[in-house]
């Protein structure tokens, strides 16, 4: 387990460092398909390992049991899931088309995929 969250880390610290590099070495505004790709992937890494870990973290004061692998698996669902809110909501305002509804359905489409997670 301890692998897991250094590997976790590791993968999260080098999508920050990549995200750093893409804003300082690139103009958003004259960038290309490519560059906008990678811009919005580095987000996506380094904010769903940020994520799980205040996931994890939470989990860990809250059930004081130890450490159980439900745990592992639950924050970074939720981590991922919440990431793509996150980045959907940005490439959505980016291309000027996000509205009350399609964040709605952005939420609502991710709930349904957590609900069904957590049926299974």
């Amino acid at each position: 387990m301890i692998l897991y969250l250094v590997g976790m880390a590791a993968a999260a610290l080098l999508a920050l460092g990549c995200l750093i590099a893409l804003l300082i070495y690139f103009d958003p505004f004259i960038a290309s398909l490519s560059i906008l790709i990678l811009f919005y992937l580095a987000l996506f890494i380094s904010l769903s390992g940020v994520l799980f870990f205040i996931g994890f973290s939470l989990r860990r004061i809250s059930h004081r049991r130890g450490v159980a692998i439900w745990q592992f698996t639950v924050s970074f669902r939720q981590g991922i899931l919440l990431s793509v809110i996150l980045v959907g909501v940005l490439i959505l305002q980016s291309q000027r088309m996000l509205f009350w509804w399609s964040l709605v359905a952005l939420v609502v489409g991710v709930g349904l995929v957590e609900w069904w997670a957590m049926k299974r």
